[in-house]
């Protein structure tokens, strides 16, 4: 199934090149890679970061004492199936066995797991209905693609990162917030492309290339408030170790801060998210009650509003208040026309905004008319971030930050025995027409 899978996603050609490349990272014992894991943990806990490491359940019954002692130190050891194999080739009465039996493992060795990441990026329904069954919190399977930084790739390149791109099903991050999502309870946690695969396998790009590309994102994310799980698997952490150091010195210098946690510690927090409210009455002689249900660590910003704030980003200012009434002659809410669809109000409400359905657009701070059913959740913020307010938010990310950043790396061989096994641990899986079913 792995060969399988690389001819899918990479071409014979590239397939090829890939198994002997990989080869050349294991060994007959985990010696080399456990070196590598050492690297990886050191740089990110220099940086005052914990990586999120989803494993299969079969490498880590094959070397529990070694990751065992990683997940004591810290990093988030998170479910990457049973065998690492395409679960969007899988129904739900296959995927609920494969995937409780890799829970039963992780529990075996004293692990709790609270998320799963498809092998290949790829899932289906059935797989988010069996991580619901499970009790999973989260599930990080879905890519998104950031713009390249590099141009003109030559036309192998291109062609291969197209191939990447068809094989995760990835979508345009500048269409969309790149943000946690909660859907039926699971929190999805999407994942970056170019990731680390793309960067040294496909486009083939020079370590300064590389580092420069996940600058680039983080400056996209940073600028739009948006979540950065860098994807780098811990065997080529010697390739591309310095852009990971770079990427998160740039992030923690940044201001406002940028929310460095695990994946795990995300999903908390957005699940947490989800119960704040935020209220906006009117009361009269031109003024609103703004009243916040929230926890402390609860990032509440006001725009166009004379209450005390401390500046914070753009136009829009960090306020402490939490029950406050303010005189505003427009309401501070993202008004919605009565024919917009109705996931664009429940878009607007996981973002933070106080909506209302309404056809008086003068009445309220910002105001959104989606008249098209293929509608884009960026050009729905650029309307409301031109609007003139006044507007409030509860905003993404916990004490202030402006974005997020997840370090992530997927663990699905420590030898070479454990990748030469692969194939034949998925020998009956077969691959799926579409990776979303």
């Amino acid at each position: 199934m792995s060969v399988v899978m690389s001819i899918h996603g990479r071409g014979p050609a590239g397939t090829v090149t890939r198994t002997a490349t990989v080869v050349s990272r294991f060994g007959a014992t985990a010696s080399a890679m456990s070196r590598r894991l050492e690297r990886y943990a050191a740089i990110t806990s220099r940086l005052g970061a914990r990586p999120s490491w989803p494993t299969t359940a079969c490498v880590l019954e094959r070397h529990p004492t070694l990751l065992r002692r990683y997940a004591d130190d810290g990093v988030e050891l998170a479910v990457h199936g049973l065998v690492h194999g395409d679960h969007a080739a899988l129904d739900r009465g296959r995927q609920l066995d494969t995937i409780k039996r890799a829970a039963d493992i992780f529990h075996r060795y004293g692990l709790q797991p609270s998320g799963f990441r498809g092998p290949y990026l790829r899932y289906n329904e059935a797989t988010l209905d069996v991580l619901r069954t499970l009790g999973l919190r989260y599930h990080s399977s879905q890519a998104v693609a950031f713009p390249l930084l590099v141009a003109d790739l030559e036309p192998r390149a291109a062609a291969s990162y197209g191939l990447a791109l068809k094989l995760y099903s990835a979508i345009d991050a500048s269409t969309v917030a790149v943000t946690p999502r909660i859907r039926d309870g699971l929190v999805d946690m999407p994942v970056a492309v170019p990731d680390d695969e793309i960067l040294l396998d496909r486009l083939r790009l020079d370590g300064p290339g590389r580092t420069a590309e996940w600058l680039q994102i983080l400056k996209f994310t940073h600028a739009r408030g948006d979540l950065f799980t860098i994807q780098l698997h811990p065997e080529r952490i010697d390739d591309l170790g310095d852009a990971l150091e770079a990427t998160l010195a740039d992030a923690r210098r940044r201001r406002p801060a940028v929310f460095i946690a695990r994946l795990d510690e995300i999903a908390a927090w957005w699940l947490r998210r989800s119960r704040f409210a935020l209220r906006v009455t009117p009361s009269g002689d031109g003024r609103c009650r703004v009243r916040i249900d929230a926890d402390d660590d609860a990032t509440f910003l006001t725009r166009g509003l004379s209450v005390p704030r401390t500046p914070w980003y753009g136009r829009d200012g960090l306020c402490e208040l939490r029950d406050f009434e303010v005189k505003c002659e427009r309401l501070p809410v993202v008004g919605i026309s009565p024919r917009s669809p109705a996931a664009v109000r429940s878009f607007l409400a996981e973002e933070g905004f106080p909506v209302e359905i309404s056809d008086d657009r003068n009445r309220f701070g910002a105001y959104v008319d989606v008249a098209d059913a293929r509608w884009s959740e960026s050009e729905v913020l650029d309307i409301i971030e031109a609007a003139p307010g006044p507007l409030v938010r509860l905003w993404r990310w916990p004490d202030g930050a402006r974005s997020a950043l997840a370090t992530t790396g997927d663990i699905d061989a420590l030898t070479l025995r454990d990748f030469v096994v692969r194939s034949w641990e998925t020998r009956d899986w077969r691959p799926a027409r579409a990776a979303r079913t």
